[in-house]
């Protein structure tokens, strides 16, 4: 039964190869896109408890894509260990937790019920921009894994504001900033305590190295990156808001 687990996470299977702003690359994106739009523009015109229920389906899909990974682990690498970059020290994977926790304890969590999808979906949409870490053959478990996990995010992220559940505010918009900055902190001591002599890690982007920056510097760039992203999906909502709105008063 190894064996044939090994063949079947094995990123070595053979195919076409995937790679950023490849034409793979891009068809993921346009189905990312058309099956956000469909979820989001379909479902609004349900009742409450049927949105309510496709955004608890994704959220168990999120987490369960997360957390089924470290499962496999062992047969992608062939030897019985786990991808240690994978722990929820980045935005796009600590995301998955957040949101089930957000939709396991709703009346606990709401001063982060907006910032959570927010700060997904921003991730999510960078990854997707330009899914650098994913090289390898399109149909192998790595690469398909690592697509329907960011395009889930974003699709999640995308509804839960379409149906009405999520209402950013700007003033408010400060708790997106605290998160953001408390990951920046959390990165920063991963990225130390984690990396040796044999390997180096770059959370969250915090150290520079994945970029050639200054590693003194990163944590605020990364912060004012994600924070203009942040106040860009804010603007976007209240745009199409706004057109909404005056589509209905012609």
């Amino acid at each position: 039964m190894r064996d044939l687990l090994l063949k079947i996470f094995n990123n070595e299977i053979g195919g076409p190869e995937f790679s950023a702003l490849s034409i793979w690359h891009i068809l993921f994106f346009l189905i990312m896109v058309g099956a956000t739009l469909f979820m989001s523009l379909y479902f609004s015109k349900k009742d409450e408890k049927t949105k309510k229920l496709v955004l608890d389906i994704y959220a168990i899909v999120i987490i369960g894509l997360y957390l089924s990974d470290f499962l496999v682990h062992p047969f992608m690498t062939g030897e019985n260990a786990l991808i240690v970059d994978k722990l929820p020290y980045h935005i796009c994977t600590v995301s998955s937790i957040l949101i089930a926790i957000t939709r396991i304890f709703p009346n606990h969590t709401k001063h982060i019920q907006t910032a959570v999808p927010v700060l997904g979906l921003v991730g999510a949409i960078m990854y997707m921009t330009y899914p650098n870490g994913v090289g390898g053959y399109v149909f192998s478990y790595k690469v398909l894994q690592t697509m329907l996990y960011h395009s889930c995010l974003i699709t999640y992220g995308v509804c839960t504001m379409a149906y009405g559940f999520v209402k950013p505010d700007f003033k408010k918009i400060y708790i997106e900033a605290i998160m953001i900055a408390v990951l920046d902190l959390i990165s920063v001591g991963a990225n130390i305590a984690y990396s040796s002599s044999d390997h180096h890690y770059d959370w969250f982007f915090t150290t520079g190295s994945s970029f050639g920056m200054n590693k003194y510097a990163m944590p605020f760039i990364i912060f004012g990156i994600f924070m203009a992203m942040a106040c860009a999906i804010y603007l976007l909502y209240f745009g199409i808001k706004k057109l909404i709105e005056k589509k209905k008063q012609q």
